[in-house]
């Protein structure tokens, strides 16, 4: 019985470091998934990374679209993220390039990715900018849903109806 309880308290300690820290979990609705990469143009072999990734939703629809793409997706909570391992071992060879890890999104090395997924709470983006200032390559994409990010102007914003804004930025947006 403690230890049923120590588990569970370790998955809500996790999440509510997750909800304090960058956003708590809320997974992008499947119809703004869909009509989000109907918007984007990514290929099989661009590195897609999704910082907060929950259940690791988004990287599976990228991967089901682009099997031969890396999708890797981190995150703090382990409830959503126990969910996105089961989905990738009932999935088998299917989703075999999807990577759900768990890892604090402000200490993640993201200089090869090509594309940058970001659904969090605005109050995390000014240490996400910063940090991409430091670390993303020119041609990568970073593609912000819900609230744009302060002090850089998007190379694209999507809004349509029954769809929250994105936002869409290039790396070198964010050099100085």
């Amino acid at each position: 019985m403690h230890i049923l309880f120590l588990i569970l308290l370790v998955f809500v300690i996790s999440a509510a470091v997750a909800g304090i820290s960058a956003a708590p979990w809320v997974p992008t609705k499947p119809s703004q998934r869909k009509r989000l990469l109907k918007n984007l143009t990514l290929s099989d072999t661009e590195i897609i990374v999704d910082l907060g990734c929950g259940d690791g939703s988004m990287l599976f629809a990228v991967s089901r679209l682009y099997p031969n793409a890396t999708c890797i997706g981190y995150d703090i909570s382990l409830l959503p993220l126990c969910i996105g391992w089961m989905r990738k071992l009932l999935g088998g060879k299917r989703y075999c390039n999807v990577h759900i890890r768990f890892g604090n999104l402000f200490r993640i090395n993201l200089t090869d990715a090509d594309v940058i997924f970001v659904f969090l709470m605005a109050k995390a983006y000014p240490r996400l900018v910063t940090m991409f200032q430091d670390t993303l390559k020119n041609t990568c994409r970073v593609v912000v849903e819900a609230w744009p990010l302060p002090d850089v102007i998007p190379s694209q914003v999507i809004n349509e109806e029954n769809m929250l804004t994105v936002y869409i930025y290039e790396g070198k947006s964010f050099k100085k």
